[in-house]
């Protein structure tokens, strides 16, 4: 299926969750916010978030400096 991910299209597999494709992306260990169709997700709920064909995904990491 296919879904958006930080402005950019992406083929991931059906059934694949938030949790899945942070994973995937090298940012789970990492702080970051999820937010899916403009909606933030909380990281407790990432395992049971299934993506759907056309979400639009935004992974936001923080990067600490002063």
């Amino acid at each position: 299926m296919e879904i958006v991910v930080n402005g950019e299209r992406r083929t991931v597999g059906e059934g694949l969750t938030l949790e899945g494709l942070v994973r995937e992306m090298g940012f789970l260990e990492k702080p970051v916010v999820c937010e899916v169709n403009l909606s933030i997700v909380s990281r407790k709920d990432w395992a049971g978030a299934v993506l759907s064909p056309g979400d639009t995904v935004e992974v936001i990491g923080f990067v600490g400096g002063g």
